[in-house]
């Protein structure tokens, strides 16, 4: 992937699209980067790529559905009980992004 900084990349516009026309160009702001430039094709590809999987994920959902494997939050304590398990994996993924480097 080639990389631009932000001030790169507006002082050479044309080259920044010939080049995402080729394949996704990154765009640095400060040293980091910030946004990823791609053609319109690329796009629209990853775009029906993202379409396909959450299809396919509603799909699993609803044959679990239909086979039984699902659980109902019936009660208050069902409730609880799922609401801490949220808390509990947030808390995880918070302290995992807390821990990797910038």
């Amino acid at each position: 992937m080639q990389i631009f900084s932000a001030n790169d990349a507006k002082q050479n516009f044309g080259e920044v699209l010939d080049a995402a026309l080729r394949g996704p160009v990154s765009i640095t702001k400060h040293g980091r980067p910030s946004v990823v430039i791609t053609s319109e094709e690329d796009y629209r590809e990853l775009q029906q790529l993202v379409h396909d999987y959450l299809k396919a994920e509603v799909k699993k959902g609803l044959d679990d559905i239909d086979a039984g494997r699902v659980h109902t939050l019936e009660t208050e304590k069902d409730l609880q009980r799922f609401g801490e398990q949220i808390k509990k994996r947030t808390r995880a993924r918070q302290q995992k992004t807390a821990k990797q480097p910038k």
